[in-house]
């Protein structure tokens, strides 16, 4: 049996190797996103593993043998899952590897937000000094402040535990979500206009699918306060890009903290760059040496079950179960 790992973040595979070697798994390891260079290596694999190579309809076609794509990461837009489950390929995810780390980093965006740390930082460094070194309007108590909440799965849910300590009000917007599971949490479930006319931080916590692509525009930008902030640690692709520039141009919002971007690395002209009310991290949000190892853990781990015959744990594309292959 073997399995291919297309592309990967990790220093090292050694937890991979010894799970591998203990199961009787080859191991190839590409470290590729060029389509066509996977295309000519993974005909033969009993078993994908994809950070974030594109994994399409194309690659899927030529695969011969395989019985799952595992995706090192919780989103999987980057992988045909329709084409997979025609083939009755499992795709699975890892939606739990980095919830204490996203949820942190979401805390963290607020809390230097609100407390204005990048601002106090600029007035050191300009020689200025005390609590009037910077601009106090709108400058509030962050326990007096409500957070929106684009999504409420297990991310958003963890960020609403560490929320309510500090004393914030919580509301969210969930269509797949009841108001029952949000009452359980403290959590106000509203509408859409609700969520963006009320809340201070809007934060993003969506997968990335036909009903979230380009989800925040100019109309959204217009229905939120002109003091509140956009923080978006879930997928760039939410955020129609072009339309956040000219919020922040037309001084519709106060500002955005962004850990992901439409496009990955941006390119060093892009106008969301060098600005005083943006803070942009490198999508790392979802990572710390925890994290790290549990992902490398968990993905392999995927692997063994679905070779051994046994149904994976995070598994997408459940209808595949109930295709059988030619």
């Amino acid at each position: 049996m073997k399995t291919v790992i297309t592309d990967h973040p990790f220093p090292s595979l050694h937890h991979t190797e010894e799970i591998f070697s203990r199961n009787g798994i080859e191991l190839e390891v590409l470290q590729t996103r060029d389509p066509q260079k996977i295309l000519e290596n993974v005909k033969s694999a009993d078993a994908l593993i994809v950070g974030m190579a594109r994994i399409d309809k194309k690659i899927i076609d030529s695969l011969q043998r395989c019985k799952i794509i595992v995706r090192l990461g919780v989103g999987y837009d980057n992988i045909d899952v329709s084409s997979a489950t025609e083939h009755g390929i499992l795709v699975a995810n890892i939606p739990d590897f980095c919830t204490e780390e996203v949820s942190d980093h979401t805390i963290a965006l607020i809390l230097m937000i609100g407390r204005r740390i990048l601002e106090g930082q600029k007035a050191v460094r300009e020689g200025k000094w005390g609590p009037t070194a910077i601009n106090f309007n709108s400058f509030f108590r962050i326990r007096e402040q409500t957070l929106g909440l684009f999504g409420f799965g297990r991310i958003a849910r963890l960020v609403t535990e560490k929320a309510k300590g500090l004393k914030m009000k919580c509301i969210a917007f969930d269509p797949y979500v009841t108001k029952e599971t949000m009452e359980a949490y403290g959590v106000e479930k509203v509408e859409m206009k609700e969520l963006l006319r009320q809340s201070d931080y809007v934060s993003l916590h969506s997968p990335l699918t036909k009903e979230t692509i380009n989800a925040f525009g100019i109309e959204e930008f217009r229905e939120m306060k002109n003091t509140a902030w956009l923080i978006n640690t879930s997928r760039g692709q939410v955020i129609k890009e072009d339309d956040l520039i000219a919020a922040l141009d037309q001084k519709l919002i106060a500002g955005a903290a962004l850990d992901v971007l439409a496009k990955e690395p941006p390119d060093r002209n892009h106008p969301l760059l060098n600005r005083e009310n943006v803070i942009i991290t490198p999508h790392m949000a979802s990572w710390t040496w925890d994290s790290r190892e549990e992902l490398q853990i968990k993905g392999a781990e995927e692997v063994v079950r679905v070779l051994r015959g046994e149904r994976p744990k995070n598994l997408v594309n459940p209808e595949t179960l109930h295709i059988k292959r030619a």
